[in-house]
């Protein structure tokens, strides 16, 4: 339910605070004071565009916002709830800031995007009016009222649900398909590159290694001259290092015995010709094992080379040689395994398929019957309404022909989805002998407003839009009609909150909070207000509706006989 609805400085508003109840809301005033501007605002919070040029002249922004709340397992909060919106004590706040050139959304403070406010709107109220805003006029919802005149729900959820089931196992069918014509593609290189990769065999490590063993064998005298120099500069030759580190020891031996603080240097001297000694060992074994072999150095290089012209096409790396030998070992298991799970996706996405199409068939049996009672109720209730019975409301359910489609019926494919195979739509004939078109074609305003209000009666018990909005639902009608439509009006508001704006007394005599929309002015300047009426003021508004410009007291006196 809209508790609160704030305005400032939109349009002709400077500012102002309606304050809404339960039940039937009406709003009232003179043509030109400024209702629709009223009901723009309220539209803004739910989402639709705003120009900049709905600023009220002189203000830097406009601010409209709007405070709901609900039952805290309703069925609103419960719709909430599934668009991820948490309520704050069960109350959620809109709110829309336009300035200059831009527009500002938030929810409980949160800023959020335009489109937010869209979603959350279709969820929290329905505004009928002046061709804005109106489901009704959108072929793609009629379906909706017709599954929930008919109690419908559950059994669509059916349908979407076997869809999904459906839809799950053809796309994995598909990706199964693709990556087996993937594989029979690539089939032959891979089996290439396997065999590539195979018949040289490498091993971690084995370039280092290799390029070490080239290096060794292909500078053997090198490394054997320079071996024997080290070890003759080092432990063997005359002044080798080894014998220069021995003397220079016993002299610090020497110098120690008077002084001992230089004995651990003559420890140091120690320790390095145990590490001269040590080097020079592992190089005499080194060069001992320095042995010329030719054939060895040609294979160590055909080696080399043949692992190097792998690793250039598929390298950089041994490793990840070794990696795509393993990715295509993989490939090859997988192309004997993979006709296995094709076939078990295809059997799923068939056993689906039927299971989806059955429901399919099943929805639309009962659509056509909750089609024909929702016709004839829509009908019966446009004739009380003011619509005379040359009125036809037609309620066409047709399927569409695809050679592709899903639903095969007969020699015949149909499309469909996940809101079943039907195209709903409804037409509307407003007179005797002319064939019935789509409403959007041919229905006036008023028209729409009150099909609408004969739908939200036969569906109000299940309908889960909250808040209705009707605008200029009177447009037309007078008498016997308009007492029809308040009383209506006054039903549907027993399940809903109603929110309408009325030139006629006999829908206003009917408002749980009566509003008035007037116009003046202000320091120069047209000023729209909103003005909550109490018992006495209710009988003067009433009395203007049926009077005019002026209150006499018969049309007082009959504004108080209808407001008892």
């Amino acid at each position: 339910m809209l508790v609160r609805l704030h305005i400032e400085n939109f349009a002709l508003i400077e500012r102002a605070d309606l304050e809404l109840g339960r039940g039937l809301n009406i709003i009232t005033g003179e043509t030109g004071a400024g209702k629709s501007i009223l009901i723009g605002a309220l539209q803004s919070i739910l989402g639709a565009p705003v120009a900049a040029e709905t600023i009220r002249s002189g203000a830097e922004r406009c601010v409209v916002e709007g405070l709901f709340e609900f039952e805290a397992n309703g069925s609103a909060a419960q719709r909430l709830k599934q668009l991820d919106t948490d309520l704050e004590d069960g109350q959620l706040i809109l709110r829309r800031e336009i300035r200059s050139g831009r527009s500002r959304a938030f929810v409980n403070g949160a800023l959020v995007p335009q489109r937010r406010l869209r979603e959350l709107g279709s969820v929290l109220a329905d505004l009928h009016g002046q061709h804005e805003h109106q489901s009704l006029l959108q072929a793609e919802h009629h379906g909706r009222f017709v599954d929930e005149s008919g109690g419908l729900t559950a059994r669509v959820e059916r349908v979407t649900t076997a869809f999904g089931d459906y839809d799950q196992w053809e796309r994995t069918s598909q990706r199964l398909l693709d990556e087996r014509e993937a594989l029979i593609q690539q089939e032959e290189l891979r089996g290439f590159q396997l065999q590539e990769i195979r018949k040289v065999a490498p091993e971690a490590g084995e370039e280092e290694r290799l390029e070490r063993e080239v290096a060794v064998l292909s500078n053997l005298a090198a490394l054997t001259e320079g071996t024997a120099e080290l070890s003759d500069s080092l432990y063997e030759g005359a002044s080798s290092v080894f014998d220069q580190l021995g003397n220079a020891r016993r002299k610090m031996l020497e110098l120690a015995a008077t002084d001992p603080q230089l004995q651990p240097g003559a420890d140091e001297l120690e320790q390095a010709l145990f590490r001269i000694e040590d080097v020079g060992a592992r190089l005499r074994d080194y060069a001992s094992g320095l042995t010329a072999d030719p054939q060895r150095l040609e294979v160590a290089r055909e080696r080399l080379e043949a692992l190097q012209r792998l690793l250039r096409k598929y390298g950089p790396t041994v490793d990840d040689v070794l990696n795509l030998a393993q990715q295509l070992e993989h490939a090859e298991t997988r192309a004997g395994d993979l006709e296995a799970d094709l076939e078990h996706a295809r059997e799923r996405r068939n056993k689906s398929l039927r299971v989806f199409s059955q429901e399919c068939q099943a929805l639309s049996a009962e659509r056509r019957s909750a089609a024909d009672e929702l016709t004839t109720a829509v009908e019966e209730a446009l004739e009380e309404l003011g619509m005379p019975g040359g009125c036809t409301f037609v309620v066409d359910i047709s399927h569409v022909c695809d050679e592709d489609g899903l639903i095969e019926v007969g020699d015949k494919r149909f499309r469909a989805g996940p809101h079943g195979m039907d195209e709903i739509q409804f037409l509307i004939s407003a007179n005797v002998g002319e064939a019935p078109r789509p409403l959007s074609r041919i229905a006036s305003g008023g028209e729409i407003s009150r099909i609408m209000l004969a739908l939200k009666q036969i569906i109000a018990e299940r309908d889960q839009v909250s808040v209705l909005v009707f605008d200029e639902i009177d447009a037309g009608i007078s008498g016997k009609v308009a007492a029809a439509v308040a009383r209506r009006l006054e039903m549907l508001a027993r399940s809903h909150q109603v929110i309408t704006i009325t030139h006629l007394p006999q829908i206003a005599s009917r408002a749980d909070q009566h509003f008035s929309v007037r116009k003046r002015e202000a320091e120069g300047r047209t000023v729209t207000e909103i003005v909550p009426l109490d018992d006495g003021e209710r009988s003067d508004e009433i009395a203007l509706l049926l009077g005019g410009e002026t209150v006499s007291p018969t049309a007082r006196r009959h504004a108080e006989e209808m407001l008892k």
